[in-house]
């Protein structure tokens, strides 16, 4: 039985957003005139009216965020999602689906994450934790574990001028036609900033390690493969999932080995070394 119950409240007017985020598109309508108005507010950058893709129904319930990990499952059809706060049921030949949140940003945000993380996977691409660049036209990742420098890298050429953030916290990578794109997102970390649309084509990857001086050095396959995988985004454990992500980070490392960055969070130089 569902631990979300339905906020009892008069049914209002129906309203309707239509969002593309990673080359995905939802159509959300709902009578709840609070979650009308979050997803405009947190997610408007990326916002499309009239956008063909998955139709959502968001219905306002109550509940808390513990378990904090959302459970997935998914026979094949259907898709579940569930928290303590959020619970969807879509299907994905049909594209339409019920969802049940707690009319919270941090709700929604996580809906969406868990959502777009498992979509990610079977197109081709993930989530990353890592922070994203964009220098000359071209997108650069640098994956990392919490610690590993991923805002203060981004504060440092947010601040320089030179290099455009595409989030501090989790960037969007995927495989179309063969070349490997990186999509701007709107979930970041400490930088807090709403989110840049737009993709590119991947440059590079660089793991990052904080030190006194700026430098670029080698990296080994299987480094940035361990790397990448625990940087991944992915709430499903199911092997079939599993074994989509591994093919994904495979693929990826072998057309973009990575690189070492070793950046001193006193001075932006780093940014010219990128390339």
């Amino acid at each position: 039985m569902s631990i979300m119950r339905a906020a009892a409240k008069a049914p209002a007017a129906c309203g309707r957003i239509g969002l593309k985020i990673a080359g995905f598109g939802f159509n959300f309508k709902s009578y709840s005139a609070g979650i009308i108005s979050i997803l405009e507010k947190r997610y408007g950058r990326f916002g499309v009216p009239g956008e063909s893709g998955y139709d959502l129904e968001i219905v306002e319930a109550r509940g808390s965020q513990t378990p904090f990990k959302p459970a997935v499952s998914f026979d094949g059809r259907t898709l579940e999602l569930k928290r303590g706060d959020f619970e969807a049921v879509i299907d994905t030949r049909s594209r339409s689906g019920l969802v049940r949140v707690s009319p919270t940003e941090q709700c929604l945000d996580a809906f969406l994450r868990s959502l777009i993380s498992f979509m990610l996977i079977r197109s081709g691409g993930f989530m990353l934790h890592s922070a994203g660049l964009v220098r000359n036209g071209k997108a650069y990742l640098f994956p990392g574990i919490s610690g590993a420098g991923k805002s203060t890298l981004s504060k440092l050429a947010a601040g320089s001028g030179g290099g455009g953030v595409i989030s501090d916290e989790i960037n969007i990578v995927r495989l179309e036609q063969g070349r490997w794109r990186v999509y701007g997102s709107p979930f970041w970390g400490e930088m807090r900033a709403d989110g840049r649309p737009g993709s590119w084509t991947l440059g590079g990857i660089y793991l990052l390690k904080k030190s006194a001086v700026n430098g670029i050095s080698p990296c080994a396959d299987a480094e940035s493969y361990r790397t990448l995988l625990r940087c991944l985004v992915n709430f499903s454990s199911d092997a079939e999932t599993a074994a989509l992500a591994l093919a994904n980070t495979a693929r990826l490392v072998s057309v973009y080995p990575a690189g070492r960055l070793e950046f001193s969070k006193e001075t932006a130089d780093f940014l010219r070394l990128i390339r």
